[in-house]
């Protein structure tokens, strides 16, 4: 058998040319330099867009933040008083200009406290044109405790002499002294300037403290700002019903709301702040804090401020609504300061008359009462309770405004307070809490010492956690100090500074044992 060979293919094999990697490159790198160059271009275009969108969008938050303060700045002022015209500052003021003027610093005392008086009075379709009914001063800590005192101060409240303003309901003030100065040849505006800024000076040597900066708003703003962020959410204690609400300045209509959750637009809203006929001045401050904790809840759930436009509508509500002695730079300043501030950390006091006397309950801020009405030409009007009773003297209230005001770390976390009785007279503990609650503590218990304990000397008992407190209240009480030990305090609450009443006890009224904190 034979057989043959032969080639599966008759070409030779060819040799592959090498790559010629120099010139590929030559040509790449001349091909991509456009390339590389137009890229970039368009990642600088692309960042470019990028900044200015984080920057708009930095802008409507800088502006909300600035709006939350304002706006619940203007709508305390419209609860706690009420009209005026416009924020001149404001009137040139649009968004471009809000969100690129400097902030700048407001006053402070010398705790660093910023003190600003809020009034306000009905717009021409209320009764009582120019009398500021109801009145506030909101103290501002923005570092060291981020808190606010809204002190709330009752427009019957009268003064019996004033450097400038002579004598007379503290409501009647701006609009007597207004009527005087245009009557010396000021005109309108500089008259109403200049009113405001003498009721704050007034006010403040009336008190014993700095106040830096006034504000006033009138009805009708209220209304359109708690309008235009969709109205507000409370829970109504208690029935009310007013059958005396001003209806115009000559008639009157009913105002009724029931207990419960209740979802309140504008105009309900401010009849439920100023209605008082049903109750009281005091009852009618309480319901004006319950609202404004209510807008700052509304506001800081931030979709009331999430169109421009609803920004735009409050901004001019702000211009025609709004008189300040604060320039636009502090208006920015005072937003700022309001970020700082801890919400839990508001703290709402009153002046009132629930003092104790003639069988009253206690309150804190009780140091007023009714005087006879004969000696003030048939006006219901409030005083100052005096130690002495005569003559008539602003001391416990400043010394309130020392402790609460100024001195506010005791209060600022409303630490509690257990007054108890450990060998002293019956009934002293009652009369002890009730001289401390007035100056606004918190007393959670009055009792027997626990376990009968007796003691010689009155005592000031804590763990080591409160001891900066406990010092303070013993300072103040003049009694002795007593830090428990960790052993001891294991296993007990110690939340609570404890007041032990011993035998030596003789009730003394605060004003006889303050002494000022430096």
């Amino acid at each position: 058998m034979s057989f043959t060979v032969r080639r599966l293919t008759d070409d030779k094999k060819k040799k592959r040319r090498p790559i010629p990697w120099k010139k590929v490159t030559k040509v790449l790198l001349k091909v991509s330099g456009p390339i590389l160059a137009f890229s970039e271009i368009m990642y600088a275009h692309a960042q470019k867009k990028s900044e200015e969108k984080a920057k708009k969008k930095e802008r409507l938050n800088v502006l909300k933040r600035v709006l939350v303060v304002l706006i619940t700045v203007l709508c305390a002022a419209l609860l706690f008083a009420a009209t005026v015209k416009a924020l001149v500052s404001l009137k040139v003021l649009n968004i471009k200009s809000l969100v690129s003027v400097a902030a700048s610093d407001l006053p402070a005392d010398a705790y660093g406290h910023t003190n600003i008086l809020l009034l306000g009075k009905g717009d021409a379709g209320h009764d009582g044109v120019d009398l500021t009914d109801t009145i506030m001063i909101a103290s501002i800590d923005p570092t060291k405790t981020k808190s606010v005192v809204l002190l709330s101060i009752p427009r019957d409240l009268y003064l019996l002499q004033t450097e400038k303003m002579g004598k007379g309901r503290i409501n009647t003030m701006y609009r007597d002294y207004k009527v005087a100065l245009i009557r010396e040849g000021k005109t309108k505006d500089e008259a109403e300037t200049l009113a405001l800024a003498e009721v704050a000076s007034e006010l403040g040597r009336t008190f014993g403290m700095e106040i830096h900066e006034a504000l006033m708003v009138d009805f009708l703003g209220f209304v359109k700002a708690v309008d235009a962020i969709g109205g507000v959410d409370i829970e109504v204690p208690e029935d009310l019903i007013d059958t005396q609400y001003p209806a115009d300045e000559t008639s009157y209509t009913t105002f009724e709301i029931k207990a419960g959750p209740q979802h309140l637009d504008g105009e309900t809203a401010l009849k439920y702040a100023r209605s008082r006929h049903s109750t009281s001045d005091f009852d009618r401050s309480r319901r004006q804090q319950q609202i404004l904790n209510a807008l700052g809840d509304k506001l800081k759930e931030g979709g009331a401020l999430s169109k421009p436009g609803r920004i735009l509508d409050l901004l001019k509500i702000l211009e025609e609504h709004v008189e300040t002695t604060l320039a636009v730079r502090e208006m920015l300043g005072l937003a700022e300061m309001g970020g700082e501030i801890d919400r839990a950390n508001i703290l709402p006091l009153q002046l009132n008359d629930q003092n104790g006397l003639y069988g009253s309950m206690v309150r804190p801020g009780g140091f007023l009462y009714t005087p006879p009405r004969a000696e003030f030409g048939g006006a219901s009007v409030l005083l100052p309770v005096s130690i002495p009773p005569m003559p008539i003297t602003w001391k416990q209230i400043n010394i309130l405004v020392d402790l609460v005001i100024d001195n506010r770390t005791f209060f600022a976390d409303r630490t509690p307070i257990d007054v108890l009785n450990a060998g002293a007279a019956p009934g002293s503990g009652r009369k002890q809490s009730d001289e401390l609650e007035r100056y606004s503590f918190t007393i959670d218990r009055v009792a027997n010492s626990d376990n009968g304990e007796k003691l010689d000397q009155s005592t000031v008992r804590a763990s080591e956690d409160n001891r900066e407190k406990a010092t303070f209240l013993a300072d103040l009480l003049k009694m002795k100090l007593d830090i428990l030990a960790p052993e001891v305090a294991a296993g007990m609450d110690t939340s609570s500074i404890q007041i032990l009443l011993g035998k030596d006890y003789a009730y003394t009224p605060v004003q006889s044992l303050f002494q000022p904190i430096q």
